[in-house]
């Protein structure tokens, strides 16, 4: 059981994200298998990010793939099981790991700025460069705010990509491991919505701003997909067939602005869950 973390270890240096969802997968089988299992050989995914960050991380570049691979992928789901073993529900227990991800995205940023916005602004610069080779009518102004959001946004780029990976590595987790129950049955914990608000005031610290936008953005997913479950909920009360839901769901998402409601939505809707879970889920 030791070669698939192993492995995995050995991607996330070069894909975090899939080895991301992959490690959440396989974790979730070997729990259906031996509830202590993932947490004995989840040990064995760190051995060659660590031995690589010890004899070749002598570059900075080097060092944040690999601490990306330790702190960033392989640290937050070895949180999630510690929740689950603790008693969270799953749903808790991928609250903290998303918590995780943005603690260690707003520290990347902050340790590793002046390395990472340089190459974020060079990749995205070659994206709207050839974005105007194949539409020569595009609108300067408009690639001029789009650069300037994104530029500003970069550390939530990667935080966000994280969160989703492990979002559907936690549907994969729960589908391997037995654990039966749809996530539009369950709200995520209302003491999330709590960090979101002790955000908020960073807008008012000078020099804080970049970290409040992303740390806001980031924090947003977790009530983005409430809203979107809650959505996919009424709708199948109303429509049986599945194609039918995707596809209002797709239209919805079609609009920016359907990203703010559903996640004032799920915001709300999250108050509704207990501040501290009881009872923990079992693999059945």
């Amino acid at each position: 059981m030791f070669l698939i973390p192993l492995l995995l270890g050995a991607l996330a240096t070069i894909f975090p994200p899939l080895a991301m969802v992959a490690l959440m997968a396989h974790n979730g089988r070997a729990a259906r298998l031996h509830p202590m299992l993932p947490l004995r050989t989840i040990s064995w995914f760190f051995l060659i990010p660590l031995a690589s960050l010890l004899f070749y991380g002598s570059d900075v570049l080097s060092q944040i793939h690999l601490t990306d691979a330790v702190l960033g992928t392989g640290a937050i789901v070895l949180i999630y099981l510690l929740a689950l073993k603790a008693g969270a529900k799953s749903n808790t227990a991928f609250s903290w790991a998303t918590l995780g991800i943005i603690i260690y995205g707003l520290l990347r940023a902050w340790g590793w700025g002046s390395q990472l916005e340089p190459l974020h602004t060079e990749a995205i610069n070659t994206a709207l460069e050839q974005m105007r080779q194949i539409q020569q009518n595009i609108d300067e102004s408009l690639i001029r705010t789009t650069l300037t959001a994104i530029t500003n946004l970069w550390p939530a780029q990667w935080m966000v990509t994280q969160i989703l990976a492990l979002f559907v590595g936690f549907i994969l987790f729960k589908k391997f491991s037995r654990i039966d129950e749809p996530i539009s049955d369950r709200t995520f914990p209302a003491f999330y919505n709590i960090f979101i608000l002790a955000a908020l005031p960073l807008y008012f610290i000078p020099g804080l701003e970049l970290y409040f936008y992303n740390a806001l953005l980031a924090l947003c997913v977790v009530p983005f997909i409430q809203g979107v479950a809650i959505v996919n909920q009424k709708s199948a009360a109303i429509f049986q067939n599945r194609v039918v839901r995707v596809l209002i769901l797709i239209l919805l998402l079609l609009n920016y602005i359907t990203y703010i409601i559903l996640t004032i939505l799920g915001f709300a809707y999250m108050w509704k869950s207990p501040l501290i879970s009881q009872q923990g889920d079992t693999p059945q």
